[in-house]
């Protein structure tokens, strides 16, 4: 299967699903050596993950006219590499946190970058959703 920006934004938002079901269970998460110091903080999160994930995997379905949704989600995956990173390595989070956050940034870099090329639209058009 050749690597298509629809398919990768379908996948990311199943991943962004498996996250969410991971958050809601304090003892999965714990197993796997994330540390969130309160199962409400790990509920939230994965609230947050839940509607991304639906808003990713929509927005695949027809990528050429939602794909600013998806270039704002590369936004959030820079702020969540910005969180996740730091709190992992010097924080309580647990260093598992350090390649969840170099994956949000490895997402990030391919939403921002692979949708301008691969729809013709600048980075201009997707931020202020001139796509039509």
């Amino acid at each position: 299967m050749p690597f298509t920006m629809k398919n990768f934004v379908f996948w990311s938002g199943v991943y962004n699903a498996g996250l969410a079901l991971t958050l809601t269970f304090p003892p999965v998460y714990r197993l796997l050596g994330l540390n969130v110091p309160a199962p409400l903080w790990g509920w939230l999160v994965a609230g947050f993950l839940a509607y991304t994930s639906v808003v990713l995997i929509l927005s695949s379905r027809d990528l050429r006219h939602l794909a600013a949704f998806v270039y704002w989600e590369s936004i959030l995956r820079y702020i969540a590499a910005l969180l996740l990173i730091p709190a992992g390595l010097f924080g309580d989070l647990g260093l598992i946190a350090v390649p969840l956050g170099l994956g949000d940034l490895a997402i990030g870099l391919v939403y921002m970058f692979g949708l301008p090329k691969e729809l013709g639209l600048s980075h201009t058009a997707l931020l202020c959703d001139r796509i039509g």
